[in-house]
């Protein structure tokens, strides 16, 4: 693949809609206006746990204004999760946190809609509340689902390789420690919208701002009691995701009122509720427990994850193994024992968000590795060199690491910081500060996770030699559709001008899971690379006659036909294209892709597990006020094996706004929670970080270590780069004032108290 003549991989190209979205031009759900258009509301619990006796909406039903009422009698099925049907669209008989919807309506306006929602009258019987996952999981805990046959644990599973305890045997110090992170808010500039039409011909056609327009598609199927076929969903332009817009949050209350009133309706989340209501990332206890020889070789590690879920499953028992499966880090470790147990609380809901897991457990893998070195009396870097994993190495669930840049991740963002120049410790020309380096390294996993995932596209070259490529995968700011149209314009041998991405509408698109799992530029570039491929050959088949030579002698390159071993022989693209129309044959083709190879046994969560593996290590160089414990980033180099950068510059991008929301869970976000009500539910409140908090330099880097079974050797980057951002900066921190900081976030406060405990 390196030896391969690129033209469009490997080129920064900036985003086709980047303009637009600077000038304000893009189309979201709220700039879609239609003819006699309603505005919902939802009229939600405000509480943590509690019995419904008794809703009334005769008031808000007659309030002016108002088109329709709905209440849990109007929704035909009134269940849905991604892992559990546990959640319902309206609660009939029970509340379980705090944003859970009771009734919902819709009206000619936002204000009356907002009006009306005021006038529902509801009486509850509040019951006591479990907010602590622990606590959740004693005997005699409120139970948040009755129903569920292990009570407040969702699920529970464990990684094991190996023999744990014989690798603790052969260690010469074994260091123990608990860590903590927060939930935290997925902080989209665009909230949760949508906007549901009931169409003549019996169709329901739903805009939405998601990651996975099929997933909408088939929950509003369930829930609404339709054939699939009578379900489109088209998804519009994002602000923002992150995770967070996985499954439905209106979606449904928008449709049922649709069908209800046979106009269109829209519906949309306040910031409140987005705190209160939608999904946050799970907050996780981890104990680790590692074994190491004197030398520094990583001999056993036992992890005990628990994970509060809050009200319902979600996605939480994806990101429950996940976490276990990437908590030991990027190390060659023979003995592994991982568990992790998952509850339900009254603590909101949690569910996807960017990292997936493997956020939490880098955090605390990558600050025990530090604790580590500093018994040992070692280099951190040279900690995690001696046991880094490199190509050919199994995972943590026994597959094989097809291709490592791990040690290149290592190598270059140290000497980005200089690693080797600073001193622990070093005082600052400014007195009172002190500066201190850290780093931290990362596994992360590509698709797949225990079994194959598809991805579809469709290609087909006009008149002109121009190529329209369709495929179901959303961009939601990641930059997929520049991505996967490099991919074709390499693949067909045209510019990239000449491609077209048609994508996000259900009703056109073959079907895609969505925009999840760092999986875009690894299996819908393989799709897309395979469906051009089959029209590539159309061509070529045409052109051989056209040339009186055989097609494997031909090429097409800068959107030209020619005769490889005589180049002067050459003719436009677009005239075989307008060849096959002529003679009417179509240039057309659907190619799947779908790997057979992935699968894993539950019981040990061994097996192969996902597509390829991604590696980076940041490292970061601080300094702090010993005084006040407030702290500046100086540094971060952030180095991500990729695979291959189909596109550099939106690389770059992914690293600098990866690493911004790992900088914010790590150092000053949190959802503040009070007997399972959020206090802080407005960003005037919960912090997120700003050009102000971003690194004095921040050094972006990226490492190819081309993939064999991605197109064109890629990988991915989304989620990754969120991982390793928070324990480098802590590592750093630690270095510089010895704050042993084992609970997120990190705050100045927390700084502060640290040192005391450090240095009574």
């Amino acid at each position: 693949m390196s030896d391969q003549k690129l033209n469009s991989i490997g080129k920064s190209y900036v985003r086709e809609d980047g303009a637009e979205m600077v000038a304000g031009l893009s189309e979201f759900v709220e700039d879609i206006n239609r003819p006699g258009l309603l505005y919902g509301a939802v009229v939600r619990a405000e509480r943590p746990h509690a019995r419904i006796i008794k809703v009334d909406i005769s008031r808000a039903a007659r309030a002016e204004g108002v088109a329709c009422v709905l209440t849990p009698e109007d929704v035909p099925n009134n269940a849905y999760g991604p892992s559990l049907a546990d959640q319902p669209v309206l609660c009939s008989d029970k509340i379980r946190y705090e944003g859970d919807p009771v009734a919902a309506l819709c009206a000619e306006s936002w204000e009356a809609a907002e009006a009306a929602a005021r006038l529902v009258r509801v009486e509850f019987e509040d019951l006591p509340a479990v907010t602590d996952p622990v606590e959740a999981l004693e005997t005699g805990a409120p139970l948040v689902h009755e129903s569920h046959p292990t009570g407040n644990l969702v699920t529970e599973g464990k990684v094991i390789r190996g023999d744990v305890e014989a690798g603790f045997a052969a260690a010469d110090l074994i260091v123990e420690e608990r860590y903590r992170t927060q939930a935290q808010e997925h902080a989209s500039i665009e909230m949760h919208i949508c906007l549901a039409e009931a169409k003549p011909d019996g169709t329901l056609l739903v805009h939405v701002s998601s990651q996975k327009p099929f997933g909408i598609r088939a929950d509003l199927a369930k829930v609404l009691g339709l054939p699939i076929s009578r379900v489109r969903v088209i998804s519009s332009q994002a602000g923002g995701a992150f995770g967070g817009k996985h499954e439905i949050m209106l979606e449904s209350l928008a449709a049922l009122c649709a069908m209800k009133t046979r106009r269109p309706v829209k519906f949309r989340m306040t910031r409140e509720e987005e705190f209160r209501a939608s999904t946050v990332r799970h907050p996780f206890v981890m104990d680790y427990k590692t074994g190491v020889t004197k030398e520094g070789k990583i001999t056993a590690v036992q992890i005990n994850i628990l994970l509060d879920g809050g009200a319902y499953c979600s996605a939480g028992p994806g990101v429950a193994a996940k976490s276990a499966l990437m908590g030991p880090g990027p190390y060659r470790i023979d003995n592994v024992r991982a568990e992790f147990a998952l509850t339900y609380t009254n603590n909101g809901f949690a569910g996807a968000v960017r990292g997936f897991g493997a956020t939490q457990t880098t955090y605390a893998c990558e600050r025990h590795m530090d604790l580590i070195a500093k018994r040992l009396h070692m280099d951190p870097l040279e900690l995690r060199r001696r046991n880094a994993m490199k190509t050919g190495d199994p995972s943590h669930s026994g597959d094989e690491i097809t291709s490592c840049g791990l040690d290149e991740t290592m190598d270059k963002a140290s000497r980005a910081v200089n690693w080797d120049a600073i001193g622990r410790g070093k005082k600052s020309p400014c007195g009172t500060k002190r500066r201190g380096r850290g780093m931290a390294a990362m596994i992360y996993p590509v698709a797949g996770f225990g079994k194959a995932t598809p991805s579809a596209a469709m290609a087909r070259v006009n008149e002109d030699a121009t190529l329209t490529v369709i495929t179901g995968i959303v961009d939601v700011g990641q930059g997929a559709n520049v991505i996967l149209r490099q991919v074709a314009a390499e693949e067909l041998g045209v510019d990239l001008d000449h491609v077209h991405l048609v994508n996000g509408d259900t009703a056109v698109a073959p079907f895609d899971p969505g925009s999840t799992g760092s999986r875009i530029a690894h299996l819908g570039g393989r799709a897309v690379k395979a469906a051009v491929g089959k029209v590539k050959m159309q061509l070529l088949e045409k052109a051989a006659g056209m040339f009186e030579a055989a097609a494997d002698d031909l090429r097409i390159e800068n959107g030209e036909v020619f005769v490889a071993a005589a180049p002067e022989r050459r003719r436009p693209l677009a005239d075989v294209a307008r060849a096959c129309h002529r003679d009417s044959e179509l240039v057309l083709s659907e190619a799947a892709t779908r790997s057979t190879d992935i699968g894993v046994d539950k019981s040990t969560y061994q097996g192969k597990g996902f597509e390829c593996y991604v590696f980076a290590t940041q490292c970061a160089e601080v300094e702090v006020d010993v005084e006040t414990g407030e702290y500046r980033v100086l540094q971060l180099a952030a180095a991500h094996d990729v695979g291959k950068a189909i596109n550099p510059m939106n690389v770059e991008g992914q690293i600098e706004g990866g690493s911004s929301m790992g900088y914010g869970l790590g150092m000053m976000e949190s959802i503040r929670m009070k007997n399972g009500k959020v206090q802080n539910p407005s960003f005037l409140d919960y912090n997120i970080p700003t050009s102000l908090d971003a690194p004095v330099e921040s050094i972006p880097i990226i490492v190819e270590a081309e993939e064999p079974r991605g197109a064109y050797g890629v990988k991915g980057v989304a989620e990754p780069s969120v991982n390793p951002t928070a324990p480098a900066i802590l590592n750093a921190i630690e270095d510089a004032v010895g704050a042993h900081v084992t609970d997120l976030p990190a705050t100045p406060e927390a700084v502060l108290r640290a040192m005391a405990a450090a240095h009574p």
